[in-house]
């Protein structure tokens, strides 16, 4: 997705001098009040919004991996340091990320640039079909927003429409219900119902069925359990849209799985030194120097930074058979061997090496599969600012596993059609239908503790992990050997954002002690 800069207003002089043509007062710039008045301006603010997805949102990756327990502390030895208080929750209100920053990279710098589009949308002339349509993507793209700042911060400030300069720093917080009403607004069927479906999107933006999946995670999050039943709707009429499981799970995660049958949701990225490389996370995840004499064709991997250090632990807690795992996690000794196997065959040159660089933090020779840089999706000219791999954001197995849930959940077990789905993920994993769990007869507890470790195997490092440990009060369990408490479950209020806001911030409850 190219980034689009939208122009601003250039002041000038002209001389007394300037021919007839000068006089004309030509303009390559226009302000803000004469933009959005074509399909095509629309299209470049939307655009804005979409790079806001790309950069600023997957920010969110790094610090909710870091602790969560899917990755530890990385980069050069040192390196990486300054996110230890994550990983090891020793952070306060006096170091933990402002608004506009570290967590969310600015977060409500998105929701800024979705207020001023729909703002211009409410009072647009252009065609009706075209803006309605236009303002249920804004919305989504609001609503994907608010949903992390609405998962990582107890209390946040709620901004509904766009702000002056002026305001910024004397927005009041909303509370949680109210918060959660506002992006349930958002998603409305109404909205939902002017979003392209499934046969009809643009790549690399939204449609109803990824609307449908944030409104479902959503209300699992709140635990709005009066609207369990919508939620388990939702996900049946996605059901009913046609996707099907890819049966190999490691291909999704190469450039031929990009929009693959299992696809809902993709945030797109570029390869071409054009547009926008998902820096983000392969250039940030990917190995430290990395030599590897494969071309893109023979599975060549890319360097990195080596953040976020795939632990052992990880690779040990998939059962023995489960492909998922050399679908989640990359051994690179396992790396090297087949480039020793490709020199013996003849296939690569005597003498070349696989090497990747044992500086890193918490090094133990495993790495990210899923958003490692790789060859066949990068550029020769700058290839670690090219990784065009597209973040899979929504996948249908998730849509099986939440619908599995949402049963146990209202019901307090599964039928057999909810155990069917379930059985679709097992049978996919494993190749074979000898490895499926019957949830049916188990307590609601038992069922869900099957569903949580599930959700584990098959979503790590998709942004998922930490907001399920969450959801599932799992934190006691899970991370208190790292040194989570119970207020760590949302970030505090940065002291530097209560200090700008003269008073009109307050820190959230939980850490007020």
């Amino acid at each position: 997705m190219k980034k689009i800069f939208i122009p601003t207003l250039a002041l000038g002089l002209c001389l007394a001098s300037c021919s007839d043509f000068l006089e004309t007062n030509p303009r390559t710039q226009v302000s803000e009040e004469e933009f959005y008045k074509t399909e095509a301006e629309v299209n470049m603010g939307m655009t804005a919004i979409i790079n806001d997805i790309q950069v600023r949102l997957l920010e969110v990756f790094s610090y909710a991996s870091l602790m969560s327990d899917e990755s530890e502390t990385g980069g050069g030895l040192g390196e990486g340091s300054y996110k230890t208080k994550y990983d090891t929750f020793i952070f306060d209100p006096s170091d933990s990320p402002s608004w506009w920053n570290e967590w969310d990279y600015g977060l409500f710098n998105g929701v800024t640039d979705a207020n001023i589009l729909i703002d211009k949308l409410e009072h647009s002339t252009l065609d009706p079909s075209f803006v309605n349509a236009s303002l249920a993507e804004a919305k989504f793209y609001r609503a994907l927003f608010y949903a992390y700042i609405f998962m990582g911060y107890e209390q946040a400030p709620l901004i509904k429409e766009r702000l002056k300069t002026s305001e910024i720093f004397n927005v009041q917080k909303g509370t949680r219900d109210e918060i959660f009403e506002f992006m349930m607004e958002d998603l409305s069927d109404e909205n939902i119902a002017n979003l392209p479906d499934k046969n009809s999107f643009v790549h690399g933006r939204t449609n109803q069925d990824a609307a449908r999946m944030l409104r479902t995670k959503l209300i699992l999050f709140h635990r709005a359990e009066s609207l369990y039943p919508q939620a388990l709707a939702d996900m049946k009429t996605i059901m009913g849209n046609g996707y099907q499981l890819m049966q190999d799970y490691g291909q999704i995660w190469l450039k031929a799985g990009e929009f693959c049958p299992e696809s809902i949701y993709e945030i797109e990225f570029s390869s071409d030194n054009q547009g926008e490389g998902n820096t983000v996370l392969c250039r940030s995840l990917s190995g430290r120097d990395i030599v590897d004499p494969r071309s893109g064709e023979q599975g060549g991997l890319t360097g990195g930074y080596g953040q976020n250090t795939m632990p052992s632990t990880i690779y040990n807690m998939f059962e023995e058979g489960d492909t998922r795992r050399e679908g989640t996690v990359i051994d690179y000794r396992e790396e090297a061997r087949k480039v020793q196997e490709m020199v013996a065959n003849g296939e690569l040159p005597a003498g070349s090496e696989f090497i990747v660089s044992e500086s890193q933090e918490n090094f133990e020779w495993l790495g990210h599969y899923k958003y490692h840089g790789r060859l066949e999706d990068t550029n020769e000219v700058n290839p670690n600012d090219n990784c065009g791999n597209n973040f899979r954001f929504y996948r249908y197995a998730d849509v099986l596993l939440l619908a599995t849930e949402l049963q146990i959940r209202i019901n307090g077990t599964v039928d057999a059609e909810g155990q069917g789905w379930f059985d679709q993920i097992r049978d996919r994993a494993f190749q074979d239908e000898d490895h499926r769990i019957n949830l049916m007869g188990l307590s609601q507890e038992e069922a869900l503790d099957i569903i949580f470790k599930e959700r584990g195997y098959e979503f790590i490092d998709e942004m998922q992990r930490w907001f399920d440990i969450m959801r599932f009060d799992k934190g006691e369990e899970i991370l208190a050997s790292k040194g989570w408490t119970e207020r760590y479950r949302y970030f505090p209020i940065s002291a530097n954002e209560i200090n700008a806001s003269n008073g009109a911030l307050t820190q959230n409850p939980g850490w007020l002690n």
